[in-house]
C-alpha cells in the first residue's frame, strides 16, 4: 500500500480516540470548558454510563453566535494565541481539540447564549459535520448534549466497561472537579437520580463532605503551609481514616486534578509510621506552582503534568502534610480495653506485681537528641508544637516482658517496648541520614555474605543508601559481598540478614523517594529490643524519655501504635466511681 494522506473524517476519528477515551473524558472536557467560561452553576446528567447521553449545562459567559461553528473546528481555541502562551497557561482547556473530538465520536447539539445577545444560538453535528444551525430561546450560558457516544467509532466500544463502571468513572471525574472548585455549585444526575450535589459556598470541607461524606470530612485535618518552595494546602484524613488502595488520594496542581507520582509519594511518605503497611490515606491536597514551572501539555487529555522542580514539589507537600498530621496526632485511646472486663470474684491467689533487675545484653537505649534542620527533602523532621504528654510519665513496671506500664497525669499508659524502641531508633537513623553522619561500628573481621543474582543487581543502587546509614559493604566476587562496618545501633544484629533484606527491598522497589526510609525502618526493627525481653526500671525509664523526645512518638515506622492510654475516666467507670 502506497503512502497517502488520510481522509479528514478518518483522521478526526483517530484523533478523537486520543482525547476522548470514555464517557468520563467527555464529561471532564465539557465541565472544564464551563469552568473556563466562569460558570458558577454546573449541571451534569448522564444515561447508561454516558454512552446513551451526556448533558452539561452551565451559567457561564456563553459563545457568540458567529463563533459557534468555529468552536467545533480542530485546534480552534480562545485560550492561546501563540506558542509562547504555552509557557503560562492559566486555563483548564487550551488545546482546541475537545469539542472537535467529541463531535467526531457522537451526535452533538449545543445551545449557547452570551449575556448581551437577544437570543441563543444552537448547532447540531453528526460525525463531526454541522447538519443544522439556527437561533433558539435559552438563558445565558451553554448546554451541550452528546448522544450515542462512539457510535461512529465502534472499535472504541470494545474497551468500554459496563454502564455501572462507566458511571463510577464519571462520578469520580465530577467529584474531583467539584473538590477543585468549591465555589461552584455542581449537580450530577445519573439515569435520573442525583448522585452529587454541592453548595458552591466556597468551603473545601463542604465540597469534600459532598464527595466523601460529612462524617469523614468533619474529622479531616486542615493542611496549610507556605514555608516550602511551593504553597501546599487542603484536607487530609486522620491515620484511622484509611483505605486498602490509593483511590482516596486526590492531587491538584494549580486547581487541576492530576496524576503525579512524586507528589503522590510525598503524601504517602507524610503518613510513614502512622499507617499500617498496605493501607493508604484519604487526602485532598493542592499544590500551587508558578505556571511557567509546570507543563500541562504532556498528555492529550491533560491528565498528567510535568514539574520543572519535582524535588521542591515533593518536599513542599510532604512537609505540609506531615506537619499537620503530627500537630493533630493523638495518643491511641484504650477505651475498649476494659469494656469487656468480667465483674467476678477475685481469684483466691493474687500474684504480687514484682520488678526484675535482671540485665540482658541489648542495644543501649538512646538519649534524646535535638532534631537538626532538614537536609534533603525526604526525612520528616518537623517537630509538632507543644510538649509530648509522654514527657510527664512515671514508669511503674513491665507486663509479660513486653509492655511497659506508666502513670500519667490523665491515666494509665501502656508502651509496647519493641514498637517504642523501633520508633526511637528509626528517627535517630533519619537524623543521621539528614546530616550525612552515620554512627558506624567497624567489624573486627569482614563478614562474607552470599547474595542472589537479584540482590547483586540491586547493590549498584542500594550501596550508597546502605553506606549513608553506616552499613559499609563491598563486592567480593560474583555472588558475595563483604560487610566491613554496621550502624552502631545494629552492632549485635545479624548483619547478613539485615543486608539481604535491605537489598531485597531495593530489588523490589528500585531507587524511589521512599527506599531509604524503608531501609531505616528495617535497620530499626532488627535493632530494637524484642517482645519478651526483660528490662530493668532504668532501661524502661530511658526508653520512655527517648520516646517522648521524638517527633512522632505515637507510632512505629510500620504504623503500629507505640502507646495506648486508658484514661482515668475509663478506669473510674470500670470501678464504679463515675
Amino acid at each position: 500500500m502506497g503512502i497517502r494522506v488520510l481522509p479528514a473524517g478518518v483522521a478526526a476519528r483517530i484523533a478523537a480516540g486520543e482525547v476522548i477515551e470514555r464517557p468520563a473524558s467527555v464529561v471532564k472536557e465539557l465541565v472544564e470548558n464551563s469552568l473556563d467560561a466562569g460558570a458558577r452553576v454546573i449541571g451534569v446528567e448522564i444515561r447508561h454510563g454516558g454512552l446513551a447521553s451526556i448533558r452539561v449545562t452551565d451559567d457561564g459567559c456563553g459563545i457568540p453566535a458567529d463563533e459557534v461553528a468555529l468552536a467545533f473546528e480542530r485546534h480552534a481555541t480562545s485560550k492561546l494565541a501563540s506558542v509562547e502562551d504555552l509557557a503560562d497557561i492559566g486555563t483548564l482547556g487550551f488545546r482546541g481539540e475537545a469539542l472537535a473530538s467529541i463531535a467526531a465520536a457522537a451526535s452533538v447539539r449545543m445551545t449557547t447564549r452570551t449575556p448581551d445577545a437577544d437570543s441563543a444560538a444552537t448547532v447540531e453535528l453528526e460525525g463531526g459535520e454541522i447538519v443544522r444551525q439556527a437561533a433558539a430561546g435559552a438563558g445565558s450560558g451553554t448546554t451541550i448534549e452528546v448522544e450515542a457516544l462512539f457510535s461512529t467509532i465502534p472499535a472504541r466500544l470494545k474497551f468500554i466497561r459496563s454502564a455501572a463502571a462507566e458511571t463510577a468513572r464519571v462520578r469520580q471525574a465530577v467529584d474531583h472537579l467539584a473538590m477543585a472548585n468549591p465555589h461552584v455549585q455542581f449537580t450530577l444526575r445519573t439515569d435520573g437520580r442525583v448522585q452529587l450535589a454541592t453548595s458552591g459556598n466556597g468551603s473545601l470541607r463542604d465540597a469534600v463532605a459532598a464527595v466523601h461524606g460529612a462524617g469523614l470530612a468533619q474529622a479531616m485535618i486542615d493542611v496549610g503551609s507556605w514555608t516550602g518552595a511551593y504553597p501546599a494546602w487542603g484536607l487530609v484524613g486522620t491515620p484511622e481514616q484509611n483505605r486498602a488502595n490509593r483511590t482516596g488520594i486526590s492531587l491538584f496542581v494549580n486547581n487541576r486534578w492530576v496524576q503525579h507520582r512524586a507528589v503522590g509519594v510525598a503524601v504517602e511518605e507524610a503518613y510513614r509510621g502512622l499507617l499500617m503497611e498496605g493501607r493508604f490515606p484519604i487526602a485532598v491536597v493542592f499544590l500551587d506552582v508558578p505556571p511557567g514551572e509546570v507543563d500541562v501539555n504532556v498528555h492529550p487529555n491533560k491528565r498528567e503534568v510535568r514539574l520543572s522542580h519535582e524535588g521542591d514539589a515533593f518536599s513542599s507537600v510532604q512537609h505540609a502534610v506531615r506537619e499537620a498530621l503530627l500537630a493533630a496526632s493523638p495518643i491511641t485511646e484504650g477505651e475498649d480495653l476494659l469494656s469487656h472486663a468480667a465483674v467476678a470474684s477475685p481469684p483466691s491467689l493474687q500474684p504480687e506485681l514484682t520488678f526484675t533487675t535482671q540485665e540482658r545484653e541489648q542495644t543501649p537505649l538512646p538519649e534524646p537528641v535535638p532534631v537538626p534542620a532538614e537536609a534533603d527533602g525526604h526525612a520528616p523532621l518537623v517537630l509538632p508544637p507543644g510538649a509530648s504528654p509522654l514527657s510527664r510519665l512515671r514508669v511503674l513496671g513491665q507486663i509479660g516482658n513486653t509492655y511497659i506500664v506508666a502513670d500519667g497525669p490523665d491515666g494509665m499508659y501502656l508502651i509496647d517496648q519493641h514498637a517504642a524502641h523501633e520508633s526511637v531508633l528509626y528517627y535517630r537513623l533519619l537524623r543521621q541520614w539528614a546530616n550525612s553522619a552515620p554512627e558506624v561500628q567497624p567489624m573486627l573481621e569482614p563478614l562474607a555474605v552470599g547474595l542472589t543474582p537479584q540482590q547483586m543487581d540491586a547493590l549498584d543502587e542500594g550501596r550508597a543508601v546502605l553506606e549513608r546509614y553506616g552499613l559499609l559493604v563491598e563486592p567480593f566476587g560474583d555472588d558475595t559481598l563483604l560487610v566491613r562496618a554496621v550502624p552502631v545501633i545494629a552492632r549485635r544484629v545479624d548483619a547478613a540478614k539485615l543486608v539481604a533484606e535491605a537489598l531485597d527491598q531495593f530489588a523490589a522497589r528500585g531507587k524511589s523517594a521512599d527506599t531509604h526510609l524503608s531501609t531505616a525502618a528495617s535497620i530499626a526493627c532488627h535493632s530494637a529490643v524484642r517482645a519478651g525481653q526483660t528490662l530493668d526500671h532504668q532501661e524502661m525509664t530511658a526508653l520512655g524519655e527517648a520516646l517522648a523526645a521524638e517527633l512522632n512518638p505515637q507510632h512505629c515506622p510500620h504504623g503500629r501504635p507505640t502507646v495506648i492510654r486508658v484514661s482515668t475516666d475509663v478506669l473510674g467507670r470500670q470501678f464504679g466511681r463515675l
